[in-house]
């Protein structure tokens, strides 16, 4: 089922979060402050000194900050949605199921702020009981709303 078919073949639960889905969100703002960069690059051993020695950046990156990892950006996309879906009744779990079209755009130095924009790109029945959820998602940089990453996110909705 695409974002444009009828919710009425959908199971109550799902129609409601495929109203939620179809409207295009704009999250909150959040800081890329370096600690958090750091602790992401201590959770993934990605050490890059773009990432981790802000006297190095200060000297050979353009802008002179830190960049945030690409994947701490896509990480972002997930977090509201969680707090989101697993909260409509009739849903026993959402799972991850994949990304499509990842590209990271731009970079996002320390201390810049970033929000999400999603929006609903299909629902399509997968076994019963089983539906996936395809999301478009940007990474903007605030103000401005440079977009420093987009991606087709995936979730499997499980109902129950």
């Amino acid at each position: 089922m695409s974002a444009a078919a009828s919710s009425e073949a959908l199971p109550a639960a799902l129609q409601a979060l495929q109203q939620w889905a179809a409207n295009e969100r704009l999250g909150g703002v959040m800081r890329i402050a370096q600690p958090r960069i750091d602790a992401f690059a201590d959770a993934t051993g990605d050490h890059n000194w773009i990432h981790v020695d802000p006297a190095r950046a200060a000297a050979g990156l353009p802008g002179g900050q830190t960049i945030a990892h690409g994947f701490l950006l896509l990480s972002l996309t997930v977090e509201e949605d969680v707090a989101a879906l697993v909260g409509f009744p009739g849903i026993a779990h959402v799972l991850n199921y994949g990304l499509n079209k990842v590209r990271f755009l731009a970079p996002v130095p320390s201390g810049s702020q970033v929000r999400v924009r999603s929006r609903l790109v299909s629902l399509e029945a997968r076994q019963p009981g089983q539906w996936l959820l395809t999301q478009h998602k940007t990474v903007e940089v605030v103000p401005g709303g440079e977009v420093a990453l987009v991606a087709e996110q995936l979730s499997l909705i499980v109902a129950g």
